[in-house]
């Protein structure tokens, strides 16, 4: 979970959009709350502060935008980790957009792939676009853009369909992302 971060420079783009299109959003970086490995204990109250608040923090959202680099085929180990403490209901009718970043000219179709099947496990909504980010340390410029102006555009247009299907699906005035 480096500083420089390509995954978080790609979430900030579709976290971007979604405010332009009036969403509330609020970044979680992973790197920044310290989660202890998920055991499936029976008496989840035992698990520290920091995943209670974790936990809050996700079920309070509206709507999620889940990014992750391609490490070996699949997403971080920090991710899973982290989605394992989100029991069904807290993700149940969430809407999710999901982005892959990955270093090699592949892409991160798996890592998409995988997150999509898990989000569906848990009964959220996957958006049905899901960028994957090739190449991704040569992507961004200076400024934190893609080089890639199509890329850009669709990454810009995941935010404002995610800002788009929250409303259709639960219709409040306050749309709360993260």
């Amino acid at each position: 979970m480096n500083a420089n971060s390509t995954t978080k420079q790609a979430i900030h783009i579709v976290l971007e959009a979604a405010k332009d299109a009036g969403a509330d959003v609020e970044m979680i970086h992973l790197a920044d709350w310290k989660l202890p490995l998920y055991d499936d204990r029976d008496d989840t109250s035992t698990y520290p502060e920091i995943v209670h608040q974790f936990v809050k923090a996700v079920s309070e959202a509206d709507g999620l935008v889940i990014g992750s680099p391609e490490y070996h085929g699949t997403m971080t180990g920090a991710l899973k980790n982290a989605i394992d403490f989100l029991e069904g209901r807290i993700l149940r009718d969430k809407q999710v957009a999901i982005i892959g970043v990955a270093g090699g000219s592949m892409g991160a179709t798996n890592t998409v792939n995988t997150l999509q099947l898990i989000m569906r496990n848990l009964h959220a909504w996957p958006l049905p676009t899901s960028p994957s980010i090739p190449s991704a340390y040569n992507a961004f410029t200076p400024e934190g853009k893609l080089k890639d102006e199509r890329l850009q555009a669709r990454m810009e247009q995941l935010g404002q369909q995610l800002v788009q299907y929250v409303q259709m699906m639960n219709p409040t005035p306050e749309k709360q992302l993260r």
